[in-house]
């Protein structure tokens, strides 16, 4: 088992190292478009009103870990990224996960929390530098309580395909 983590691991800091390269139009490093997408998504949904009514304004929406969060939040916990691309078309397949805590209301709020970052994804108009977002929407989603036995944690995968502008 330690030996596959470290095997994985090995691939993902090649496929990272494999990142670096320019685009096809020859302006934008792979590295530099994963974080405008992750950006304009935690931008997007931060600016959504739903999104507000029930994360506070402004939004809990948070990038990184914060020291004392104020309950709920989600946080950015991870960014796959692939080729995707077709038709001649440089592109690339986006996969994020944020995690939503809670410590109140139960699942109901939990689902709530939940319900209003996946419709603010499915109206959002990212705004991307060099890429159009040709499809975004969430793939996944789960609610469960986290080891301290007061926090629920949700957790949504949100699939983003681009494409870059030519």
């Amino acid at each position: 088992f330690p030996g596959r983590r470290a095997n994985e691991y090995r691939r993902s800091a090649r496929a990272i190292q494999g990142s670096a390269t320019l685009m096809a139009d020859g302006g934008i490093l792979q590295r530099d478009a994963e974080r405008t997408v992750a950006d304009a998504l935690l931008q997007a949904l931060r600016a959504d009103t739903d999104v507000q009514a029930v994360f506070g304004a402004p939004a809990r929406i948070h990038e990184s870990e914060t020291q004392e969060p104020t309950y709920p939040y989600a946080i950015l916990e991870r960014h796959e990224t692939r080729p995707a691309g077709s038709a001649g078309v440089s592109g690339t397949e986006h996969i994020l996960t944020l995690g939503i805590a809670s410590r109140f209301g139960g699942r109901r709020y939990a689902r709530e929390f939940m319900g209003a970052i996946r419709a603010a994804v499915e109206r959002a108009e990212l705004a991307i530098a060099g890429q159009r977002a040709v499809l975004s929407y969430t793939s996944y989603g789960d609610v469960f309580r986290a080891r301290d036995r007061r926090t629920l944690r949700g957790l949504l995968r949100i699939r983003i395909i681009t494409e870059e502008i030519i």
